[in-house]
């Protein structure tokens, strides 16, 4: 009896193993990336929509501006929507933050503190 119940748990540690390696294997890698949303200079805009084309992940900025937005496929293209005008932009590799000013009509992207590129995005709808 007693060996029978050591095989049993046995086995049973031999799946939860399995299927916990299985489980963890499947995951993607996800990268979080910041933003910041200006209307001019230190003057934030909330309730700004964040998301990724063609998917139900996205986020919204908050009082000053800011949003976190977890993403699942780098190569995804972002979109930004806020009182009618939408912003669209394929992301570049290795980001950590967003910067938009619309008066400027300006996206930075940084790396880690260090301004990687600036472009003059198209706002739709204006």
């Amino acid at each position: 009896m007693k060996n029978i119940k050591k095989e049993i748990e046995t086995i049973s540690l031999i799946v939860f193993l399995f299927l916990s390696i299985n489980a963890f294997s499947q995951e993607k890698e996800v990268e979080i990336i910041k933003f910041k949303v200006e209307e001019s200079k230190n003057n934030p805009l909330p309730g700004v929509s964040i998301y990724e084309k063609g998917t139900s992940n996205g986020t919204t900025t908050n009082f000053d501006g800011e949003a976190f937005l977890e993403l699942h496929n780098k190569n995804q293209t972002i979109v930004l929507s806020f009182l009618g005008p939408q912003i669209s932009f394929n992301l570049i590799n290795n980001i950590d933050f967003i910067q938009l000013n619309i008066e400027k009509r300006r996206l930075t992207f940084y790396r880690n503190g260090k301004k990687i590129k600036r472009i003059k995005p198209k706002f739709d709808g204006i």
